[in-house]
């Protein structure tokens, strides 16, 4: 194998796919009561269902980043098998996580100068960010080098476009990112709002609509109006515990642009902060 690839629990990998391609997967971590939780343990296959019938009950989560000392322990492994690495992380925007691997970076090249590690910030996370390491995968299986695939998350980042809505305010509201009298003025009304990731990896909001229908109209109108020209692209929902809402969302979308959908869940660490109901769309445009 040319070179090493290692992502975040932020990415969504499937653990056979993972496994399959000898993907290291390094941990985020949710919170609550005080207890510390992994979003990704490869020994619980229910730890996703797990995490959501906890939010179900809306309690007060927080969540944690990856350390610096869990990913110097996976690069140290690939440079001790004389391996080129490409770390393709979860946005620097979003959460400090990225920081770390440049850390853990600085550690082995202190212990290991001619170790050869790449740090590639998505800008994205979810779905998102596994289309990148799926592409990095499928440029290593063709023979690219660990810096071709390096670039190619650089060159692209920008193209991919990541949008949320929310359907419950109140997560938004525990986790102090909105007022007493916005959560409750919001949740009266019914307004969901819509979210974006500008350029620089973090969210922004964009919009604020009345509806769960139209919040999910508005993201398939930004899809309609944003995606590149290509019968070949794929649009990815990622959902939190809304299969529903996901799968009537993706078949508007298949007989609008007749075009691939992919669904899968929302992690935990990006649900904790988004909530039960809530959809992000990953495109390129």
């Amino acid at each position: 194998m040319s070179f090493k690839i290692i992502t975040d629990s932020t990415a969504s990998l499937k653990l056979d796919y993972a496994e399959r391609n000898q993907i290291s997967i390094i941990t985020l971590y949710y919170v609550s009561n005080g207890e510390v939780k992994p979003a990704f343990d490869k020994n619980n296959q229910l730890a996703t269902a797990d995490f959501y019938s906890l939010l179900h009950k809306r309690p007060k989560l927080s969540t944690s980043c990856a350390n610096e000392n869990q990913y110097f322990e996976e690069f140290e492994k690939a440079v001790k098998n004389n391996q080129p690495v490409l770390y393709v992380g979860f946005s620097n925007g979003v959460s400090a996580t990225f920081n770390s691997a440049l850390l853990a970076k600085e550690m082995i090249l202190e212990k290991y100068p001619n170790a050869e590690i790449y740090c590639a910030d998505t800008l994205t996370g979810s779905l998102g960010q596994r289309f990148f390491v799926n592409k990095c995968v499928e440029m290593r299986e063709n023979g690219k080098t660990v810096k071709n695939a390096y670039d190619f998350v650089l060159n692209n980042r920008l193209k991919m476009n990541t949008y949320v809505t929310v359907d419950d305010l109140y997560y938004l509201y525990q986790g102090g990112r909105l007022s007493s009298i916005s959560y409750k003025l919001g949740s009266l009304i019914k307004i969901k709002p819509i979210i974006k990731v500008n350029e620089h990896g973090k969210l922004v909001a964009l919009s604020k609509v009345i509806s769960r229908k139209q919040s999910i109209t508005s993201l398939i109108k930004i899809i309609e109006n944003n995606i590149t020209n290509d019968k070949n692209t794929t649009v990815y929902i990622a959902h939190a515990d809304c299969e529903k809402d996901a799968t009537q969302m993706a078949e508007r979308i298949k007989n609008s642009l007749n075009i691939n959908v992919e669904i899968d869940y929302l992690e935990p660490v990006i649900a904790s902060h988004t909530g039960v109901g809530s959809i992000a769309i990953f495109f390129l445009s």
